[in-house]
Parts: structure tokens; sequence; C-alpha cells
């Protein structure tokens, strides 16, 4: 089973992948409660998040791109892929 703590940081990395999905398709901002209900969350608890954003601009690019020099790929060996 996954405690708090794992849960959390597993929602971190879903949820800057998808920003990084965005922004590779030009995609400017990231509007959090549709992203909360992407992952699952209930429409009411998304709600309170409608008026939230992350703006994904150059700044975020150089971001990623730093992060991706330090941060080792995540798929378990032996993975097969279809």
């Amino acid at each position: 089973m996954i405690d708090e703590d794992q849960l959390q940081k597993r929602i971190k990395a879903i949820m800057m992948d998808l920003m990084i999905v965005l922004y590779d398709h030009g995609i400017k901002e990231a509007h959090m409660g549709a992203m909360m209900r992407l992952l699952g969350v209930d429409d009411e608890s998304a709600a309170k998040h409608d008026d939230e954003s992350v703006v994904l601009d150059e700044k975020f690019g150089e971001m990623i791109t730093k992060l991706n020099k330090q941060v080792l790929p995540t798929v378990p060996s032996g993975t097969t892929f279809h």
C-alpha cells in the first residue's frame, strides 16, 4: 500500500508530466481545476480551483530542461510497451 507522502509525490509528478505535454503542444497555461478533474478529483472539489492556473512560459521550459538532466527515467526495467 502507498502512504500519503508517496501518493502526494506521485500526484505532483503526474501533474508535472501533464504540464510538460501542454507546454510541448504550445499551450501556455495549465488550468488547475481541469487538471484535478483529469486526475479523478470530484467536480465539487475541483471547482474550488477553477480560478487557478499555472503559466507555462519560457521559464517553465528552462526549468524542465534542467530537471530532465537530473531526473532518471521512471519506467521500470523490464517494462513492455505495446
